[in-house]
């Protein structure tokens, strides 16, 4: 039972943008799901400060970098927000959001811009079910569903990410 969650991955991941006041804070995520059409569920530790500043804000953005940025999407998951201004550490340049007051990534592939409607807790973290009220993505890698090879980053488990690198199709 230690890594049944790891049975669950690949899974996108994601550059999860979270501003409050002055404040913004980048995280990774691999931890989401569709809902509905448009709407989705991210669970995050309420140990994390991008925790904090969302549950203020109500808003977030989720953001698709390529796997040739991986060094971002590590360290962004890696290090603590409350010890550094990853933003400014990472040398990631933000957008004003389209929607919502949350900005996103400038060279995201593709972003999502979402608003909380309803927060469910569980023993350490909270299942964040939230309303899309934007979406982008880049034509050269999304033509209805990402394009084959295109370099989605995809969250094994551990140190291991993914991409998808080919299709396959039933007979």
């Amino acid at each position: 039972m230690k890594f049944a969650y790891r049975l669950l991955h690949p899974k996108v991941v994601f550059l999860l943008v979270t501003k409050h006041q002055n404040k913004t804070n980048v995280m990774t995520l691999a931890w989401s799901m569709p809902v509905e059409y448009d709407t989705i569920a991210i669970a995050i530790s309420r140990e994390n400060y991008s925790y904090e500043l969302l549950s203020k804000s109500k808003e977030f953005t989720l953001n698709v970098l390529p796997i040739e940025k991986l060094d971002i999407i590590w360290k962004a998951g890696t290090t603590s927000g409350r010890e550094i201004d990853k933003i400014k550490k990472l040398g990631i340049e933000l957008e004003e959001g389209v929607k919502i007051k949350i900005p996103h990534i400038k060279i995201a592939m593709a972003f999502l811009e979402c608003k909380i409607e309803k927060e469910i807790k569980t023993k350490n973290h909270s299942l964040i079910i939230a309303k899309i009220v934007h979406a982008w993505a880049d034509e050269k890698v999304f033509k209805d569903t990402w394009l084959e090879g295109c370099s989605v980053p995809m969250h094994v488990g551990k140190k291991f990410f993914t991409t998808n690198l080919k299709y396959f199709e039933p007979k």
